[in-house]
């Protein structure tokens, strides 16, 4: 065999081998991977109601340039002891200067989300805070209610932690964290 005749046989293969691996866009059976980027949530609502009907009132954290720019606003949450609140949580976007709710969302994602709540030390036994949604196996926390025990001033860390392909399983340790903000509270 001579040399011209091996250059043409490996420029044939080559071709061949090129063209197999061409992306063919136009075959409507060819499964697309689902791409879930993750939305920037640059603020954060807590919407009070007592269950007696004496109050209703919010909290909010508010970084709307996003992380690394200005120190987010943050609302202080002040609760009256011995009362129990009905809390929905709101999750929004206003990077671009709108205001877009992420909450509808995240509850049509609900299996692969999960808000978690945790106090400091100094409100862990002056406050109780119970999901009262869920995605049919697991609370989620979009809704919970807040029962107050005792008199006392904290922390309350909120975090939305998102866990897909069945990794959730009820707790805050599996998934990625959309966001996590951090509340003052007092509870007088």
């Amino acid at each position: 065999m001579n040399i011209q005749r091996v250059k043409q046989l490996s420029i044939i293969a080559f071709l061949a081998i090129a063209a197999s691996c061409k992306k063919d866009d136009d075959q409507p059976n060819i499964p697309q991977p689902i791409i879930n980027e993750p939305e920037s949530i640059t603020s954060v609502e807590l919407h009070f109601t007592a269950q007696d009907g004496s109050s209703t009132f919010h909290a909010d954290w508010d970084d709307p340039d996003g992380l690394g720019g200005d120190e987010p606003t943050i609302e202080s949450i002040v609760l009256d002891s011995g009362m129990t609140y009905d809390v929905e949580v709101s999750f929004l976007d206003r990077s671009s200067g709108t205001s877009e709710d992420l909450t509808s969302e995240i509850e049509e994602e609900a299996a692969e989300h999960i808000v978690c709540y945790s106090l400091d030390a100094s409100t862990e036994n002056v406050l109780e805070i119970v999901s009262t949604d869920s995605d049919g196996t697991y609370g989620v926390g979009l809704n919970s209610e807040w029962q107050t025990k005792d008199i006392g001033s904290g922390n309350l860390s909120l975090t939305l932690k998102h866990q897909p392909d069945g990794i959730k399983d009820g707790t805050c340790d599996p998934g990625e964290t959309d966001v996590e903000v951090i509340f003052p509270i007092s509870i007088q």
